[in-house]
């Protein structure tokens, strides 16, 4: 087993890259031959909030990032919202409507129950808690002897524990592309998720931990980033004073952000105002934004993006955009 002890998901993209091209055994798979570590690899966030990538080889969308993320805290499985920022998406439906290993919905409904209320009762009744687990897979549905699908849960486990005012994380799946999911979307939902659920407990954000029983990368995708340089602290770029820029969090308001947030999905790109501020300074000019683009307004859906109080997803936005100008 391997351990990485990275800042955030820019340096871990980086190292873990490095690593399994010179570690990683070559494997034939149903997707294309993959590169994979030989045992478990666990993966170790100091700062889980620096979660943007803006690495160019990689061409991570922020857009589809950012909007998954707050899908997904939503409890939402419908394939109609969130294609809207990645047509792509719809191939993982088995039906076209719906997602049947969606994780929001996973959380939040699929079991019968919000696991993520019961655990936020859990870790705000007992201390030291060391049974808060949310689940994603569904034995019944999921382990199968066919292997039919499309979409089943990679990520099948989240064990939440707070510990000197902070709550940590650990991530467990079972399946990891590494450049796509790990250290793509994952790093993005997941510390999402972890935001969430210290904002609402009102401590601070810990350490995010990410085992991944299998992690890979699939060799055409790898070796389109031979080129790519390190960048371990991109938010220093960000910052006016010569210091990591530290993000604005998602949560101002516990009390009202799930209700805000069930609101934010309904109003569209109307302007509208939050007590969580974030919904309302970073992720409605981000949809916005992607509005204009969509309708083939580009340098609108540019000038909308400096309007993104976030300067990590307004960089990374921005960029993205740019990149398909040139």
């Amino acid at each position: 087993m391997q351990t990485f002890n990275v800042k955030n998901v820019s340096e871990a993209l980086w190292v873990v890259k490095q690593a399994i091209k010179e570690e990683g055994r070559l494997v034939q798979t149903r997707n294309g031959d993959a590169l994979e570590f030989t045992g478990p690899v666990i993966t170790k966030y100091r700062n889980s909030r620096q979660r943007v990538m803006f690495y160019p080889e990689r061409d991570a969308n922020p857009f589809f990032h950012l909007m998954e993320s707050l899908w997904m805290l939503a409890g939402r499985n419908d394939v109609e919202w969130i294609s809207q920022f990645n047509h792509r998406i719809e191939e993982y439906s088995d039906d076209g409507d719906v997602f049947h290993g969606a994780y929001g919905f996973r959380w939040r409904e699929w079991f019968g129950d919000d696991q993520l209320v019961t655990a936020l009762e859990r870790l705000s009744l007992y201390e030291n808690d060391r049974r808060t687990v949310v689940g994603m897979w569904d034995p019944w549905e999921d382990l199968r002897t066919d292997n039919g699908g499309k979409d089943y849960p990679c990520n099948t486990q989240i064990f939440f524990w707070k510990r000197d005012e902070k709550l940590h994380m650990t991530v467990v799946n079972r399946s990891n592309d590494m450049i796509w999911g790990a250290y793509g979307a994952n790093a993005v939902h997941m510390s999402f998720l972890l935001e969430y659920m210290a904002g609402k407990l009102k401590l601070k954000v810990g350490d995010y931990y990410q085992f991944s029983n299998n992690l890979h990368a699939y060799t055409d995708v790898l070796y389109k980033l031979d080129d790519m340089q390190p960048d371990y602290e991109p938010y220093l770029t960000l910052s006016d004073q010569g210091l990591s820029y530290t993000s604005p969090y998602l949560i101002n308001n516990p009390d009202t952000f799930d209700t805000e947030l069930k609101k934010w999905f309904t109003q569209g790109t109307l302007y509208q105002h939050y007590e969580n501020k974030y919904l309302e300074t970073t992720c409605d000019p981000v949809r916005r934004a992607w509005s204009f683009w969509k309708n083939k307004w580009p340098l609108k859906a540019i000038d909308e993006c400096y309007t993104i109080e976030d300067r990590a997803w307004r960089r990374a936005c921005v960029e993205w955009l740019e990149r398909r100008l040139k």
